[in-house]
Protein backbone atom coordinates (compact mmCIF):
# COMPACT_ATOMS: atom_id res chain seq x y z
CA UNK A 1 0.00 0.00 0.00
CA UNK A 2 1.01 3.42 -0.83
CA UNK A 3 1.79 5.32 2.04
CA UNK A 4 4.70 7.85 1.44
CA UNK A 5 3.69 11.56 1.42
CA UNK A 6 2.85 12.72 -1.83
CA UNK A 7 5.74 15.02 -3.49
CA UNK A 8 3.67 17.25 -5.76
CA UNK A 9 1.17 19.90 -3.90
CA UNK A 10 -0.77 19.23 -7.36
CA UNK A 11 -1.19 15.62 -6.23
CA UNK A 12 -2.41 17.00 -2.38
CA UNK A 13 -4.51 19.26 -4.01
CA UNK A 14 -6.34 16.69 -5.93
CA UNK A 15 -6.92 14.08 -2.72
CA UNK A 16 -8.10 17.15 -1.13
CA UNK A 17 -11.03 18.04 -3.52
CA UNK A 18 -11.76 14.02 -4.42
CA UNK A 19 -13.66 13.33 -0.77
CA UNK A 20 -16.29 13.85 -3.44
CA UNK A 21 -16.61 12.69 -6.45
CA UNK A 22 -15.60 15.36 -9.16
CA UNK A 23 -15.80 15.24 -13.20
CA UNK A 24 -12.93 15.74 -14.72
CA UNK A 25 -13.96 18.75 -16.38
CA UNK A 26 -14.64 20.46 -12.45
CA UNK A 27 -11.21 19.79 -11.45
CA UNK A 28 -9.60 21.51 -14.82
CA UNK A 29 -11.97 24.53 -13.84
CA UNK A 30 -11.06 24.46 -9.99
CA UNK A 31 -7.33 24.27 -10.50
CA UNK A 32 -6.93 26.90 -13.61
CA UNK A 33 -3.08 27.56 -12.68
CA UNK A 34 -2.41 23.89 -13.89
CA UNK A 35 -2.66 22.64 -17.31
CA UNK A 36 -5.14 19.99 -18.25
CA UNK A 37 -2.25 17.60 -19.15
CA UNK A 38 -0.26 18.72 -15.68
CA UNK A 39 -3.82 17.24 -14.19
CA UNK A 40 -4.24 14.77 -16.00
CA UNK A 41 -0.92 13.12 -15.67
CA UNK A 42 -1.22 13.49 -11.78
CA UNK A 43 -4.63 11.94 -11.84
CA UNK A 44 -3.18 8.77 -13.80
CA UNK A 45 -0.39 8.40 -10.95
CA UNK A 46 -2.99 8.85 -8.07
CA UNK A 47 -4.98 5.83 -9.93
CA UNK A 48 -1.63 4.40 -10.48
CA UNK A 49 -0.78 4.34 -6.27
CA UNK A 50 -4.54 3.44 -5.90
CA UNK A 51 -5.34 6.50 -4.13
CA UNK A 52 -8.39 7.38 -6.68
CA UNK A 53 -10.39 5.36 -8.69
CA UNK A 54 -12.60 6.50 -11.94
CA UNK A 55 -16.11 6.68 -10.46
CA UNK A 56 -18.78 7.11 -13.07
CA UNK A 57 -18.41 7.16 -17.18
CA UNK A 58 -20.06 10.60 -17.68
CA UNK A 59 -21.32 9.80 -20.94
CA UNK A 60 -23.35 6.94 -19.98
CA UNK A 61 -24.21 7.34 -16.33
CA UNK A 62 -22.58 3.81 -15.46
CA UNK A 63 -20.23 3.49 -12.68
CA UNK A 64 -16.94 2.92 -13.98
CA UNK A 65 -14.69 0.97 -11.39
CA UNK A 66 -11.18 0.56 -12.23
CA UNK A 67 -11.47 0.67 -15.89
CA UNK A 68 -11.24 4.04 -17.85
CA UNK A 69 -10.04 5.37 -20.95
CA UNK A 70 -6.65 7.39 -19.95
CA UNK A 71 -7.11 9.20 -23.30
CA UNK A 72 -10.35 10.42 -22.14
CA UNK A 73 -10.23 11.52 -18.60
CA UNK A 74 -13.41 14.75 -19.33
CA UNK A 75 -15.46 11.21 -19.65
CA UNK A 76 -15.30 10.64 -16.32
CA UNK A 77 -15.33 11.28 -12.66
CA UNK A 78 -13.31 10.66 -9.92
CA UNK A 79 -13.36 9.92 -6.30
CA UNK A 80 -10.63 8.73 -3.38
CA UNK A 81 -10.34 5.54 -2.99
CA UNK A 82 -10.50 3.65 0.89
CA UNK A 83 -6.61 4.14 0.70
CA UNK A 84 -6.86 7.71 -0.70
CA UNK A 85 -9.19 8.52 2.05
CA UNK A 86 -6.61 6.88 4.65
CA UNK A 87 -3.72 9.03 3.18
CA UNK A 88 -6.11 11.96 3.36
CA UNK A 89 -6.35 11.52 6.99
CA UNK A 90 -3.12 10.74 7.97
CA UNK A 91 -1.18 13.49 5.90
CA UNK A 92 -3.64 16.27 5.45
CA UNK A 93 -5.96 16.63 8.43
CA UNK A 94 -3.36 17.63 10.68
CA UNK A 95 -3.67 14.31 12.74
CA UNK A 96 -0.22 12.58 12.32
CA UNK A 97 1.79 11.89 15.29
Amino acid sequence: MFMERAESKLAELLINRLLFEEPFTHLLEELREYSKYEIADELKWLISKSLVRPAEDMETGKRSGFVYDSDKLSDYSFVLTASGLNYYETYMTGSQD
